[in-house]
């Protein structure tokens, strides 16, 4: 459970800066951020 309970975690975060990103459009590089958090996982 508690891997399952990570990977969830994750998850959110993952969409709430989908969402962030939505919103600040000024960023030009969003892929950084994914990478970053691909790592962070």
């Amino acid at each position: 459970m508690n891997r399952l309970d990570r990977i969830v975690r994750w998850s959110i975060t993952f969409v709430g800066q989908l969402r962030s990103l939505h919103k600040l459009r000024r960023n030009k590089r969003p892929i950084l951020r994914y990478f970053l958090a691909m790592m962070t996982m």
